[in-house]
């Protein structure tokens, strides 16, 4: 199918990716609820697990918007990172006018439109000792491979872009940055009773530092136990450490550090979260932390300062561009910035009305419509750059 410049554009868009909690998972979904809600005109090719419900999920809701988008559905139950993926895409046959692809593997058998190509990040390249070798050099080809071959590529903060441009060759005119942004459950809750009730499902204290993430070691969490126990006695009293995250090998390493250090009183594990009740652990927060060594953009952040709760966070990587001056920064990797920032922040941030504000103006510079829309741009210049070349 090429669409002549008075025609809607047909994009396939590959759901595929919308299959687990993450960061990449929520940008798949996001995106395309406001792509397809924003402009009624385009017309959408959705390739998708059936076997998927929240992607099942996520179609139906898109099928029932009052505009009655033009929506057909390609069924593949290949998993992403799949050698049959590939092997199945060499006999796939769709017409669109762009492929929207949002992860660094991208079917090489896809040959029947422009691909759109989006790159979270680059940590299996950049964080030394992350990944076998194996895995790195297989990330490394495949990613600059479909990367060159993209008509355009897609990622989420400058800092990946120039990780992009550093690490894969990739021309800095092929690249768009579409950050982030944050859903509108979002804010700050005045809700006491709702409060109280996820306080009691989690066993939360009164007043606490939170961290939500995964265990693994990016996210710097060993140093952040050493840095927490320099604190005053008192801030560690007052103040208990919370993290998140599903229980794995990294989580009983951490429990045994939390041992060592002494500080199993002050260190509350909170095992798998629901989702839902993400919003409510932020503004039960006196202060969230993120350490970590390596982020393509930092969502967790973002979603706290929307819902006022005051910030510090590494001064690493992409986090910078997310935080701006509405949150407190440490060099990660030096054990005493952290503790000291983290009591400037518990001493200085915690109840404080200009801090809060300051937050809400930050987190308010990204939105999901933001992200449609430079996506929406970018559709159209790719589609336009595809007819004048042919």
């Amino acid at each position: 199918m090429h669409a002549p410049s008075d025609m809607p554009l047909k994009i396939a868009y590959d759901l595929r990716f919308a299959h687990r909690l993450g960061g990449g998972s929520v940008y798949t979904s996001q995106l395309l609820q406001l792509l397809v809600q924003n402009y009624p005109d385009t017309q959408w090719l959705l390739i998708n697990n059936p076997d998927s419900q929240p992607q099942q999920n996520l179609i139906q809701n898109l099928q029932n918007l009052p505009h009655h988008p033009v929506i057909d559905l390609l069924p593949i139950r290949s998993p992403i990172l799949s050698l049959r993926q590939h092997l199945e895409f060499f006999h796939c046959r769709f017409d669109a006018d762009l492929y929207h692809y949002t992860h660094f593997d991208a079917p090489v058998g896809l040959r029947q439109a422009p691909l759109v190509l989006t790159i979270l990040d680059l940590y299996p390249l950049t964080l030394p000792n992350y990944c076998a070798t194996a895995k790195r050099l297989y990330f490394k080809h495949l990613t600059k491979y479909n990367a060159q071959r993209a008509a355009v590529v897609a990622t989420i903060s400058h800092y990946s872009k120039k990780d992009i441009i550093e690490h894969l060759d990739i021309p800095e005119q092929k690249i768009v940055v579409t950050p982030l942004g944050f859903t509108s459950d979002f804010h700050p809750i005045d809700n006491q009773l709702l409060l109280d009730l996820i306080k009691k499902k989690y066993q939360l204290p009164p007043d606490f530092i939170f961290y939500c993430g995964n265990h693994k070691p990016h996210k710097n969490l060993t140093r952040l136990l050493t840095a927490y126990v320099r604190l005053p006695e008192s801030l560690k009293q007052n103040f208990p450490l919370v993290l998140t995250g599903k229980p794995d090998g990294s989580s009983r390493y951490l429990r045994q550090i939390t041992e060592r250090l002494n500080v199993t009183q002050n260190v509350v594990f909170t095992g798998w979260i629901d989702q839902q009740d993400l919003p409510a652990l932020y503004n039960l927060a006196s202060l969230f932390v993120l350490p970590s060594l390596y982020e393509g953009f930092g969502l967790p952040p973002l979603e706290a300062m929307a819902c006022g709760t005051p910030v510090a966070c590494s001064n690493a990587t992409a986090i910078p561009e997310v935080v701006g001056s509405a949150g407190r920064l440490f060099d990660p990797c030096n054990i005493d910035d952290i503790t000291s920032t983290l009591q400037t922040a518990l001493e200085q941030d915690i109840n404080n009305p200009q801090t809060k504000q300051t937050c809400l103006d930050r987190a308010a510079q990204f939105s999901w419509q933001k992200t449609a829309q430079i996506t929406h741009q970018l559709y159209q210049t790719a589609a336009k750059n595809r007819l004048s070349a042919q």
